[in-house]
């Protein structure tokens, strides 16, 4: 008895190509990925080995990065994953940091503009309160 081939109908034919264009988009979502999660762990190494041989400052030498038990491990974790977010973001790839990024970006440009503000209040207030005396011309 001879098989019975069933051919793929014009529906199936457009899965498979859907399917295909779908594995080729996770194939270079993925690469990106990696990419992305390469650097910020280069980074975090050459970092690391900056602030480690007193490069950076001698102050700094005894930091720990890999112990999650110590606070500066914990920041560092945190700079690592907004480090990957931000190379997520330069591909265009979403990331769940985003949005707190962003946050964070104006928060941290109300400070600063706080802190101008402050520094400019505290030198009128020098000035008014430590005003040079007048020469005295009785010499």
């Amino acid at each position: 008895m001879a098989k019975i081939y069933k051919f793929p109908s014009k529906e199936e034919l457009q899965k498979r190509e859907m399917w295909k264009e779908y594995e080729e988009e996770t194939k270079t979502l993925n690469h990106y990925s990696d990419e992305c999660i390469g650097a910020s762990h280069f980074l975090l190494e050459v970092l690391e080995e900056f602030i480690n041989t007193g490069e950076a400052s001698p102050d700094f030498m005894d930091m720990n990065f890999r112990d999650e038990t110590i606070q500066e491990s914990r920041d560092m974790f945190v700079v690592v994953n907004m480090l990957n977010a931000m190379f997520n973001r330069y591909y265009g790839m979403p990331h769940a940091l985003h949005r707190e990024m962003d946050r964070v970006y104006t928060k941290i440009k109300l400070l600063a503009t706080q802190n101008e503000q402050a520094k400019i209040d505290l030198q009128n207030e020098y000035e008014i309160i430590f005003e040079p005396e007048e020469p005295d011309d009785t010499t």
